[in-house]
């Protein structure tokens, strides 16, 4: 199939000297082999056939045509080409589109699914090649008047260079292109790099080519920047700007909110410290205060007393070893994998044995299984156990303390029961007796917490969680068993 004049008009950069030039020698390189099937497959004796190729001038443009051939009893093919360049540039914008509403979408999805500024990070990188290709892109926070480099990717593998990258930092006012977009608060492009930053220098990108940046945005305030750095000399356009500080908007809120969650988390823990400093002071401190008051009396009463040694010895050993159960207890918290890698109803005993001790009270403790839960889940179920311990302590007056940790079938039971003063519960504030604290608590693993009490009559605290096959870990097996699968402490 050649060229005819009627062809040759069709492509205004040529001229009839491509006249009997064949088909295929117009086609855009990329097209040329699926052209060549349909070419070598067509039978004249058939239906038309039809099919879209870019045809190329001898210049840098190519348009796409849609074809339909035609056979005729002459011998010779009659082809209508029709220009569908509008269509096919519609087309691609709608994909272009498309991909972005997706990574814009998976960004805004990162803000509620992840509170780890880690993944945060990871997440937003990730889709930026899906707004615009790259060689390189990194994200930049701003802290003072420097930035801190917290996240970087490579089209190809990071070299050890790159990865030494992370955590440095550099001025602002001594960047350019950081300055620019930390004053103008808008997208930035260099068409060509003269001067490379330093974040691009150190690593081992050619270092020419297009440079496109976006700062971070959040309630006014620049925050951070994204930056985006392509080998090819004017690659980046308006649009491509405008995307990239559209998800960078949108990557604003979810480190600003990954921000907020580390902050609420030290936060935590430094109330989880203040506590355990309080109980040290209260408890422990008071323990071996009066341990040390029945020593300092010890020699007086060898003396006048020789029938009360024998009470303050026991009294000292009691307090002594109150204080040392108590100390155990705080050691364990301050060592986080302690809580997730005992059995629950280890822990669980280890608490009533510090309070049957501190109080003077009989605690019964049994259990039916031995089982170490997910972390979440076992530091809750923990806490609320600790806090409601802690209550019997402080308000209930109680003789006697009953807990029981039980699995039936897909449930797993928690009950703390105690004969104490009792309360009324319609007159009684969440606020009090931290009960809001362990509601939170059962709240976050889905669980079920139930409070009875009257007064006079005790109170009864049962947690329920259903399906708790869904929390578990691994099963365990604990230095002190019983025949029976239970124990007990008082």
């Amino acid at each position: 199939m050649f060229a005819n004049p009627a062809f040759i008009i069709a492509l205004p950069t040529m001229n009839l000297q491509w006249q009997h030039r064949p088909f295929v020698e117009f086609v855009h390189a990329n097209d040329c082999s699926s052209v060549s099937a349909v070419l070598a497959n067509f039978d004249p004796h058939t239906t038309p056939i039809s099919f879209a190729c870019r045809l190329q001038g001898f210049n840098e443009t190519a348009n796409w045509y849609l074809w339909t051939f035609y056979a005729r009893i002459t011998g010779y093919i009659h082809a209508v080409g029709k220009d569908i360049t509008p269509y096919k540039e519609m087309e691609a914008k709608e994909v272009e589109r498309n991909i972005f509403a997706e990574a814009l979408l998976d960004t805004v999805l990162a803000i509620n699914s992840s509170l780890a500024l880690n993944q945060v990070l990871e997440r937003i990188l990730s889709n930026v090649g899906k707004v615009v290709a790259y060689e390189y892109v990194c994200i930049l926070l701003v802290d003072a008047d420097e930035v801190e480099v917290v996240g970087l990717q490579n089209g190809r593998q990071l070299s050890d260079d790159m990865r030494q990258l992370k955590g440095r930092r550099f001025l602002i006012r001594e960047n350019h292109y950081l300055q620019q977009m930390f004053q103008s608060r808008e997208s930035f492009i260099i068409p060509e790099i003269e001067q490379p930053p330093a974040w691009i220098v150190a690593s081992e990108i050619a270092r020419t080519g297009s440079f496109l940046g976006s700062p971070i945005i959040v309630d006014d305030q620049v925050i951070g920047f994204l930056c985006v750095f392509n080998s090819k000399k004017e690659f980046f356009t308006l649009l491509h700007a405008q995307q990239l500080i559209t998800l960078a908007n949108q990557a604003g809120i979810a480190i600003n909110n990954a921000r907020l969650y580390e902050q609420a988390q030290s936060a935590a823990v430094l109330r989880e410290r203040q506590r355990m400093a309080q109980e040290l002071h209260d408890a422990v401190n008071q323990d071996l205060f009066a341990a040390s008051t029945y020593a300092d009396l010890l020699p007086k009463a060898i003396e006048q007393k020789p029938h009360a040694v024998a009470d303050y010895a026991l009294k000292i050993s009691k307090l002594v070893r109150s204080a040392v159960d108590q100390m155990r207890m705080i050691l364990i918290e301050l060592q986080p994998d302690t809580l997730t890698t005992t059995g629950l109803e280890v822990l669980l005993q280890q608490l009533c044995d510090v309070l049957s001790r501190q109080i003077s009270v009989p605690i019964k403790f049994t259990a039916n299984t031995k089982l170490i839960l997910k972390e979440k889940a076992q530091i809750a179920i923990y806490r609320i156990a600790q806090e409601a311990l802690h209550n019997i302590n402080k308000h209930a007056g109680a003789t006697h303390v009953e807990i029981t940790l039980l699995v039936s079938h897909d449930d797993l039971t928690l009950t703390i029961k105690d004969n104490g003063l009792g309360f009324e519960q319609d007159k009684i504030t969440e606020v009090q007796f931290g009960v809001r604290g362990m509601k939170e608590r059962a709240h976050s693993i889905n669980a079920e917490l139930l409070l009875q009490s009257q007064i006079g009559l005790g109170t009864k605290i049962i947690l329920r969680i259903q399906n708790y096959d869904d929390y578990k870990t691994h099963p365990h097996h604990s230095r002190r068993r019983s025949p029976s699968g239970t124990s007990s402490a008082g």
